[in-house]
């Protein structure tokens, strides 16, 4: 028999979406071409926070909701935020970024710390360094949110297959052609795919509005690893080209740190296409030094790469597939698809299922 519906992508957005819609009486089959989590689901930093996109605010409220209701599972989600400190040299402009941060998101509670409070709060921090405080950032393991939705699917009776890839969609969103030539129908199909989604829904190559954007993370041990989400900004959202002949001055990346039972995460690279981590980790961690100076002498434990599903615009596509009447999207969520993609996802199955809002025009897959 036919499922109601097929889930192709095994990420965050996947698995969530098949838990979903399974838990409300639809049949689903989720194929996944190699594990669950093997993308940026699995090797995010780490950290679940505020998007800093009013737009996104409200799908980051719902997925804490979701991680908050999955207590009992096995999944351990944070009662309360660590903490996110936006890192900076500039004591004048962190005060100016708090007073704006106050007026767009005041239940983050923003204010500048600098001195002897920002050692207090932080001591392993660069004494040179002020920062804003964020009432956000919720560690968690890389992969933890999204094996435990896979287990949430599978609890719904969810036929989840791993090792099964997809090389085609029907173009009226039936069904799939695995790579092996084998067809498979059902009522509807939602492409989550990440990066790879372009290809299958068109095949073309038309569509130009989601580009991959390859990521690089470091795990380090220290013994007193910091408290605090650690951050240097605010994370890129948009791509942006970088000269790939000399990673070492041109390599676009942004300081952050991420810290979960002893293990710290250090990221991460915005890159167009692939480097070699081997190169990229040992300038990624003389960055980090600069904030924390103990990195100096961390020992790499693990380099992960990944390539991130990164929009145009900073903001996922979900939603019906133009021209085809059961094929949807959900997509595009660039380094915030683990603060975001659950509650993406949910809003793809309210669509699936005929139930729910209108998708907004800032998130539609047709805008």
């Amino acid at each position: 028999m036919k499922p109601d519906l097929i889930v192709v992508g095994g990420g965050i957005v996947g698995c969530s979406a098949a838990a979903f819609a399974a838990e409300r009486g639809a049949s689903v089959l989720l194929v996944e071409a190699t594990e669950i989590g093997a993308g940026a689901s699995g090797r995010n930093s780490g950290s679940v926070q505020y998007p800093f996109d009013p737009v996104l605010a409200e799908l980051h409220v719902r997925t804490l909701e979701i991680y908050r209701g999955l207590a009992g599972s096995g999944f351990d989600f944070p009662a309360q935020p660590a903490g996110l400190l936006l890192l900076t040299d500039d004591l004048a402009d962190a005060r100016d970024r708090a007073d704006a941060l106050m007026g767009e998101a005041p239940h983050l509670a923003p204010r500048a710390v600098t001195g002897s409070d920002l050692a207090d709060a932080e001591p392993m921090l660069a004494a040179d360094l002020s920062a804003i405080l964020l009432q956000t950032g919720y560690p968690i393991p890389p992969e933890a949110a999204t094996r435990a939705m896979a287990e949430r699917a599978a609890a719904a009776r969810a036929d989840v297959r791993i090792g099964v890839g997809v090389a085609a969609v029907g173009g009226d969103g039936r069904g799939v052609t695995l790579r092996d030539g084998t067809r498979l129908d059902g009522g509807a199909v939602l492409v989550a795919a990440g990066p790879w989604t372009p290809a299958l829904v068109d095949p073309s190559g038309a569509w130009q509005l989601l580009r991959p954007t390859h990521g690089v993370t470091l795990q380090v041990q220290l013994a007193s690893p910091p408290r605090h989400v650690l951050e240097e900004g605010v994370v890129h959202t948009i791509n942006r080209p970088v000269e790939e002949s000399d990673p070492g001055s041109d390599l676009e990346s942004t300081f952050s740190m991420v810290s979960v039972g002893g293990t710290s995460t250090i990221g991460s690279t915005f890159l167009p296409s692939a480097l070699d981590p081997t190169t990229v980790a040992p300038i990624l961690l003389g960055r980090a030094a600069r904030f924390v100076p103990a990195l100096g002498d961390g020992v790499i434990v693990r380099a992960r790469v990944c390539i991130r599903p990164q929009s145009v615009d900073g903001r996922p596509f979900v939603g019906a597939w133009p021209g085809a009447d059961r094929l949807f999207v959900c997509v595009g969520h660039g380094p915030w698809g683990i603060s975001t993609g659950p509650a993406t996802a949910a809003m793809a199955v309210d669509a699936i299922l005929g139930e729910g809002r209108a998708i907004p025009a800032d998130l539609s897959a047709t805008r």
